[in-house]
């Protein structure tokens, strides 16, 4: 049994530990927690036969809490056991409560619990791994550097094609002079410019795991070396009347180098792309914030909020934090995380969770911060889906494989050819010019040229066709795939509540009545009420002498001296309306259909009902009746109501659908499908969709 010391931030009363203790019940082997309430410090128990530290680490967050950890950044220099063996050890150590790491940039993001160890002793567990390591500042790839290296990349394919032209002048045309010393700078320049790839090559080389830039180094450098020794020592040569061209060795390696610039140069084009795109989720850390300090309030970047600030919203304002309300209420629009288009009432009362990124809509309330910057759930996101941004196609993959085998062949026979070569001529320069060659024409240009190029012009077509393609391995995947599932609100609808018909009960229309209330609500539902009347051409014209809204059930008021009731059934129950059962049989029917009804009551009786729709994309069947044509089964995966979900999986015919869900929820639904075999095809919009996007074995925005 294990316990560990922690301090919980947000928790100010019972409640919160109450709704954690909650949390935390569902994780299985979490036997304990002992909490005080006025400072969130915490021991928690636990078996750590059957739950890791990270298990519970992420309950809290579920639960809309946070605890007092330490981010460090590593960059590790040699790791012989594969990323995924490292972190399993590293999660090992006691007091880390969780490791990410990157096996395009070997950053490995650690994070501690500071109460059970500290950062001088995990750097002392890792050396004890035989880890080598530096501890870098938590950045992203910078633009800067990006810049430049592309320029590098573009550069060596310029002056490298360059250089091919002005040696193959001289062969087909005799009047032309080639000055070897210059194409030899030409060379040295090109070199200079990818000299990354030679240091990684050699480097892999050396390590006993050659990949393809190993031969690239060997070809290129060593054609160099030897254009050198055959320019300086050409009388060598002439003595047993072997005319060596100098001139091309300094060809070979300056075009082998420039042709796999161009194939790199295509390659981080397509990764600098994913970056920037990635870090449009992250742009909630630079909004302004305001926190309220000794009845003061004082205008920060969201940055600057620590956990338990308390933060002032208004109407309007994008929520810059993470939090729990405090004071005030008013309707949150959460798109951004459920794709819902329709506000959700948040309030003191419930001690109601919000997150940075959201919306909040109408009214005011005081949040207090549990979690800010990037320890947010919108920025938890984002880094879910940048690693599955930054991938090689598998094709690649293989050919690296072919590549470091053929990379030993190569070498075994260019040091057979040398060796018979000597022993027949006795000629140690022929020999090697021999053995030069094989390198130099056996280097796999066309495996790091033509997979990047053929995924950079498959992109290219792609976006022709309104199409964008953000990982390059798309294009393979999509031939295998097994299942698609599509998120509701935005992809399979449009998005947009819309008001499809007003059912008129009784021989009176109230219809101005309830056009004419509704222009004092800042509600969703109110605004597309006031497009419905605008689009019927019903006038609104008449007076209002009282409104009031309730949250979450609708609005009343007096209209031209009648009593006009708003909203749900719930509404109407409280304010005794009598329903007929004509409106019942509607209510039930628009129910049973998928849609939602909103009742309209005059004078204490049920005059109307209208039915609200978030209509279904005109496209939507014709794609689901093609993708079934290629042996794929479709699914539903949404944040909706099971009835609403339900209805719309019968009419584009899906197979199966998964309702009630958070973004969490689809990214789990389809790890599970993957992991019986299944090849998941994820189609969805908005931010809330990234970590679903993500786990899929294939993700369309």
């Amino acid at each position: 049994m294990t316990r560990v010391k922690m301090k919980i931030i947000g928790v100010d009363c019972p409640t919160c530990v109450y709704s954690i203790n909650q949390r935390l019940a569902k994780v299985s082997g979490f036997k304990k927690l002992e909490a005080d309430p006025s400072t969130g410090e915490a021991v928690i128990e636990y078996d750590e036969n059957e739950a890791v530290l990270s298990n519970i680490y992420e309950a809290i967050r579920k639960a809309g809490y946070d605890i007092e950890k330490e981010v460090v950044e590593l960059r590790i220099y040699s790791n012989e056991r594969g990323l995924e063996s490292l972190l399993r050890k590293i999660n090992k150590v006691p007091g880390v409560i969780n490791s990410e790491g990157s096996s395009i940039t070997n950053n490995v993001r650690i994070l501690l619990n500071p109460l059970e160890i500290s950062k001088e002793q995990l750097f002392s567990e890792l050396k004890k791994l035989g880890l080598e390591f530096s501890e870098v500042s938590e950045t992203s790839i910078k633009e800067k550097r990006e810049r430049t290296l592309l320029i590098r990349r573009l550069s060596a394919f310029i002056v490298g094609t360059g250089t091919l032209t002005y040696s193959m002048l001289g062969s087909f045309f005799h009047t032309w002079s080639v000055n070897v010393y210059g194409l030899l700078i030409l060379s040295l320049i090109v070199l200079s410019l990818s000299y990354d790839i030679i240091k990684r090559g050699f480097k892999t080389l050396i390590s006993g795991a050659p990949g393809m830039d190993s031969l690239i180094a060997l070809s290129s450098s060593l054609s160099f070396i030897f254009g050198i020794i055959f320019s300086f020592n050409s009388f060598t040569l002439s003595k047993v009347n072997i005319n060596v061209d100098a001139a091309s060795f300094f060809e070979a390696s300056a075009g082998v180098l420039g042709f796999v610039g161009i194939g790199k140069y295509l390659e981080e084009r397509l990764r600098v792309r994913a970056i920037k795109y990635l870090s449009q989720l992250e742009s909630v850390l630079s909004m302004k914030a305001r926190i309220v300090e000794d009845g003061r309030v004082l205008e920060v970047t969201a940055g600057e909020v620590r956990p338990n600030d308390i933060v002032e919203i208004k109407a309007g304002d994008k929520i810059p934090v993470d939090g729990i309300v405090i004071e005030g209420s008013g309707y949150v629009d959460e798109s951004t995380f459920t794709g819902e288009p329709n506000p959700v009432y948040k309030s003191e009362k419930n001690r109601d969770q919000v997150l940075a990124g959201t919306i909040l809509v109408s009214g005011y309330f005081k949040v207090r911060a549990t979690r800010v910057g990037k320890d947010t759930s919108i920025y938890h996101i984002a880094e879910s889906a940048r690693e599955t941004q930054l991938h090689k196609p598998e094709f690649q993959k293989i050919a690296d494989r072919i590549v470091g085998l053929l990379t030993w062949v190569v070498i075994i026979i260019a040091l057979f050819a040398l060796s018979i070569w000597y022993f027949y001529t006795g000629n140690i320069a022929l020999s090697v010019m021999f053995a030069a060659s094989i390198l130099a024409v056996t280097c796999p240009c066309p495996l790091g040229i033509a997979i990047p190029l053929v995924v950079s012009l498959g992109v290219l077509n792609s976006a022709k066709n309104g199409i964008v393609v953000r990982k390059g391995d798309a294009f393979e995947r999509i031939t295998s795939a097994t299942v698609t599932i599509f998120d509701k609100t935005g992809t399979i609808t449009r998005g947009e509540p819309e008001i499809v018909r007003y059912i008129r009960i009784g021989k009176e229309d109230f219809l101005e009545h309830a056009c004419v209330l509704e222009t004092r609500s800042e509600h969703v539902l109110a605004k597309a009420m006031i497009r419905f009347c605008e689009n019927s051409k019903t006038k609104r014209e008449l007076q209002i002498s009282s409104y009031e809204s309730f949250p979450g059930l609708g609005v009343i008021g007096e209209v031209s001296g009648n009593f006009i009731a708003i909203g749900n059934i719930e509404l109407m129950r409280r304010l005794e309306v009598l329903v007929s059962e004509e409106a019942k049989n509607i209510i039930e029917g628009i129910g049973k259909d998928g849609g939602t009804p909103i009742m309209l009551a005059a004078n204490g009786k049920s005059v109307g009902i209208m039915e609200v729709r978030d209509e279904i994309r005109s496209e939507v069947k014709e794609v689901v009746d093609f993708l079934k044509k290629k042996g794929l089964k479709i699914a539903i995966a949404s944040g909706d109501l099971e009835s609403n979900v339900r209805r719309t999986a019968e009419i584009i015919g899906a197979d199966f659908y998964y309702s009630d869900l958070r973004p969490e929820d689809k990214g789990d639904i389809i790890k599970e499908l993957q992991e019986k075999g299944e090849k998941v095809v994820f189609i969805g919009d908005g931010v809330n969709d990234a970590i679903a996007l993500g786990s899929a074995f294939l993700g369309i925005a």
